[in-house]
């Protein structure tokens, strides 16, 4: 499915009822990376995956920026009237997660960062190490790339060959202004407003972004708890769904019981 906002198409999925629950996806991917915890969750939340502009099936006119893809995202639950959701981010989408808190506080019921980071001292190496990997590849070598080395456990080869022809799909010129606004992207001075109930996820074999950040947002983010997903690598709803699934129901289940 896709709505029109403010001129440009944005790619979504929507399926059930309940509490609205909004996943984020990762740099290059799409929604797509959060089929399976549709499926799982359908059944007792309203779960919202949508395409980051210029990704999956999203357009987009303007450069991209951390504030174009968070207020897209803002604008996609007005579309659908929603006033609220649990804001589930892995690696760039836990960046947009923190910055939906910062931009649209009272849209967020609850944080979920998985594999991500408040802030990078280095804001230009990683741009500049992916836009030298695509200098003499195209996006489709490069997605099958990425699949064939994100992994540290053995996903399922849909979803293997899923997170290849999303990241195959994104054009170089949106994948590297997404990726330059992801490494700007700095929510440290709002890291301790953070009210809502948060969960910190990390794959424990992450080698793309350092634990340490999950253990700095952890610390920082009042009441925050954090889960270490083991054997997973940068993207642990797709190398462990069963744990990762596991935590986040019992960390949403945990809000419905205090309510």
């Amino acid at each position: 499915m896709v709505v029109d906002i403010g001129g440009d198409l944005l790619g979504y999925v929507e399926e059930g009822v309940g509490e609205a629950v909004l996943f984020m996806h990762s740099l290059g991917a799409s929604k797509v990376i959060w089929a399976e915890q549709v499926r799982r969750f359908r059944t007792r939340f309203r779960c919202i995956a949508a395409d980051a502009p210029g990704h999956g099936e999203s357009t987009h006119r303007r450069p991209i920026d951390g504030d174009l893809i968070v207020d897209a995202h803002a604008a996609l639950l007005d579309a659908l009237g929603v006033s609220h959701a649990h804001v589930v981010g892995v690696s760039m989408g836990g960046c947009w997660a923190q910055q939906m808190w910062r931009r649209h506080p009272s849209r967020v019921l609850s944080l979920t960062l998985c594999d991500t980071f408040a802030s990078m001292a280095d804001l230009e190496t990683p741009v500049r190490m992916r836009a030298q990997a695509l200098e003499n590849v195209d996006m489709r070598t490069f997605g099958r790339e990425y699949a064939a080395s994100v992994f540290k456990a053995s996903p399922s080869d849909a979803a293997r060959e899923a997170l290849a022809e999303a990241v195959g799909s994104c054009s170089k010129e949106a994948y590297l202004e997404t990726a330059r606004a992801c490494y700007r992207s700095n929510t440290e001075d709002v890291l301790a407003t953070i009210t809502v109930p948060t969960l910190v996820i990390t794959g424990e074999l992450d080698d793309r972004i350092d634990p340490s950040h999950a253990r700095h947002l952890a610390e920082t983010i009042p009441g925050a708890r954090l889960v270490t997903i083991e054997g997973a690598g940068h993207l642990p709803q797709l190398d462990n769904p069963a744990a990762f699934d596991a935590e986040l129901e019992a960390f949403l289940n945990s809000i419905a019981a205090v309510r």
